[in-house]
């Protein structure tokens, strides 16, 4: 008996959450999409839309292990290659702390580079450590 009240209950809910739309055009041309009929309103028949996708869609994204290590590779390559621009970009923005002189605007800048450079390198490092 219970079960019959909750699926009962279930169905009524996927009822109440269907929602009409009605479109409106007002006379200087604006459209108007509703949930509420107006005068002069349209009701659109629109197909309810798929949440999920077919089961079994997936097949066609498969990987071989040959093509995932050679992306896996190519990502390396480039989180490492990130990571020595990173680095280089940190020399460069350290540097400038020491030759912004009494120019203290300057000086903030550089040292707000800094610390931004560093963590794009703590994150980066973070990334080459979780590639398999």
């Amino acid at each position: 008996m219970k079960s019959r009240l909750l699926i009962a209950l279930f169905g009524l809910t996927a009822l109440a959450s269907h929602a009409e739309i009605y479109k409106s055009v007002d006379a200087s041309g604006h459209v108007t999409y509703s949930n509420i009929p107006t005068k002069g309103a349209k009701k659109l028949n629109i197909a309810p839309l798929t949440t999920m996708p077919p089961s079994g869609s997936d097949a066609g994204f498969r990987v071989d292990s040959q093509t995932q290590k050679m992306r896996d590779g190519t990502r390396h390559r480039i989180l490492n290659e990130e990571l020595k621009a990173e680095e280089d970009r940190l020399e460069e923005s350290r540097k400038a702390v020491t030759d912004a002189g009494g120019d203290e605007a300057k000086a903030k800048k550089s040292r707000d580079d800094v610390i931004l450079h560093e963590k794009n390198i703590e994150a980066l490092k973070r990334e080459i450590t979780n590639l398999k």
